[in-house]
């Protein structure tokens, strides 16, 4: 089967083509070219690689942190996925929170039953002092049995887990041999400790500035520890949890294909303000804005979308498509998509002047379109 798409402001993203056309041949992109041909005339509509979430936890009245039995995280983590396509998300990893032993291999067994990429797990492993709006009742110390039984009940489909590096730092070499992306977060690791951390092989740093220790020009600690050595820098571009001012200082300190956006977002994401969950936790949103009872940030209400327009808006189109696509892709290991190549996966999505999403693209089949 055979697609064509045309007459597209295309961004690959380290090339940007003004007039240019895709072509799509069994879900993969086979040729592109410089000029129009015949095909879907995309009216010099922006023509990008579909985004990729590493970090959400739920949208739209679906979150994958707040059951437990198999059923209902198979059908939360199928309506999470229909409504993140709405936002140009064609690949993505439903996120758990700390949580029980018995919950959490339910949502282990669901997502071997579905056909999603596979699971971050936030937590259970992380720090008390940092748990921001994780269920404390529920953290403790890395159990590689545990880990053993995830993955043996997702069928191999655990692929990051967001752990505190001062539990054990052993825990990384464990990860690594099953396939895991060990990411540092929700931690009070000093600087030696996340260096350490990230020369063990931890491969990114999770929604770095927001729960660990705080930088201090004589305890640098993993904020600084990250930027020096970690892979991959997770970040939330929705202004909130970082000052924009702050991302665009980081876009010029370190090289912009190790920053990941992703969302962190929650079950009221495109929803009203109001009171909902997060786990067992509840969370109360106002402006958009979700904390918990105390006061703390509880995750977000941030899209994509959103995100690539925030980062846009600082950084540029081809930039903040690296941050959004390419460089997520990578930090998981995924070199068939995030990008406009030849011989890579045609998800993709087509964006107007105003960065809003009309259609989006899965293996070369049309999945979304907003008109």
């Amino acid at each position: 089967m055979e697609l064509k798409l045309t007459n597209a402001r295309i961004i690959t993203p380290y090339k940007e083509i003004e007039s240019g056309s895709v072509i799509i041949k069994d879900g993969i992109i086979s040729e592109i070219l410089e000029e129009r041909t015949d095909g879907e005339d995309l009216e010099r509509m922006l023509l990008l690689p579909g985004f990729v979430d590493i970090h959400t936890h739920g949208i739209g009245g679906y979150d994958y942190t707040s059951w437990d039995n198999e059923e209902d995280f198979i059908k939360n983590a199928i309506g999470m996925k229909k409504k993140l396509i709405q936002h140009g998300v064609t690949t993505f990893l439903p996120t758990t929170v700390t949580m029980s032993r018995e919950s959490l291999l339910e949502a282990c067994k669901a997502i071997s039953q579905i056909d999603i990429l596979g699971l971050h797990l936030e937590g259970p492993y992380i720090s008390e002092k940092h748990a921001g709006a994780q269920d404390v009742r529920y953290i403790r110390n890395p159990d590689k049995n545990e880990v053993l039984e995830c993955v043996r009940e997702s069928n191999n489909k655990v692929i990051t887990i967001t752990y505190s590096p001062e539990k054990d730092l052993d825990f990384i070499p464990f990860m690594l041999s099953l396939g895991i992306y060990p990411s540092i977060g929700h931690t009070d690791a000093d600087y030696e400790t996340a260096v350490k951390a990230f020369l063990l092989g931890a491969n990114r740093v999770t929604h770095l500035f927001n729960a660990m220790r705080a930088f201090h020009h004589r305890d640098p600690g993993v904020i600084l520890a990250s930027i020096n050595f970690s892979p991959f820098i997770e970040i939330i571009p929705d202004f909130i949890h970082v000052n924009k001012e702050v991302i665009r200082f980081l876009t010029k300190i370190v090289d912009i294909k190790r920053i990941v956006a992703v969302t962190d977002s929650i079950i009221a994401t495109d929803l009203q303000d109001g009171t909902y969950t997060l786990g067992k936790m509840r969370i109360r949103v106002e402006n958009g804005i979700a904390r918990t009872e105390n006061g703390k940030l509880a995750g977000s209400t941030l899209t994509m979308d959103k995100a690539f327009k925030n980062l846009s808006s600082i950084i540029g189109i081809r930039e903040a498509s690296l941050i959004c696509s390419y460089n997520p892709a990578r930090a998981i290991g995924l070199s068939d998509r995030g990008i406009i190549e030849k011989g890579k996966r045609a998800d993709l999505i087509v964006m107007d002047e105003k960065l809003n999403v009309k259609k989006v693209f899965i293996n070369g089949e049309e999945i979304f379109s907003s008109s």
